[in-house]
């Protein structure tokens, strides 16, 4: 696999992005305590970079999902951090809103935990690919149906400390 010479977005737009990201969130949430819950690995950059925009107190967990090899419907949270989601308003972080059914899964037994809120901040949005009806409230860049990498994302364990995305052909 070579990782196109293409940038789909460099260092300094994923930065600009991020910081008006930080800025919305803590705009819509003034005055509130967040917790926010990355989803592992891919969403681990992205989380680390969001939450140092956030100007909220908050708290930062991370968990990670499996998918089943019978079926696209099928997963399972492998890990799950021990903070709290009982009356917070959590802020799910997802590196990249595909399909949305993993998404719509995790927010489903999040929701059966009783946070007061709960809003989706994805890096990546490919609506196209949507087989759930699951909006983001928050997103990072729209991108092509391809195998983006780079900045948290990866092919087979590699490219995720790229600080930029491209894509492998």
């Amino acid at each position: 696999m070579n990782l196109a010479r293409e940038v789909l977005r460099s260092e300094e737009e994923i930065a600009q992005r991020i910081t008006q990201l930080g800025r919305q969130i803590t705009s819509d949430l003034e005055g509130k305590e967040l917790a926010v819950l990355g989803v592992l690995k891919g969403s681990f950059v992205f989380v680390a970079d969001l939450i140092r925009s956030i100007r909220l107190p908050l708290q930062v967990g991370f968990l990670e999902i499996t998918h089943s090899q019978k079926s696209d419907y099928l997963t399972e949270i492998l890990f799950y951090s021990s903070f709290r989601v009982e009356g917070t308003n959590l802020l799910i972080v997802e590196d990249i809103l595909d399909t949305g059914i993993t998404l719509a899964y995790l927010q489903e037994q999040l929701a059966a935990r009783g946070p007061r809120s709960i809003r989706i901040c994805t890096f990546l949005d490919k609506p196209d690919r949507r087989k759930v009806d699951i909006q983001p409230d928050y997103v990072g860049f729209p991108v092509p149906n391809l195998h983006v990498v780079g900045y948290g994302l990866d092919y087979e364990g590699r490219f995720r400390n790229l600080p930029y995305l491209g894509y492998v052909q």
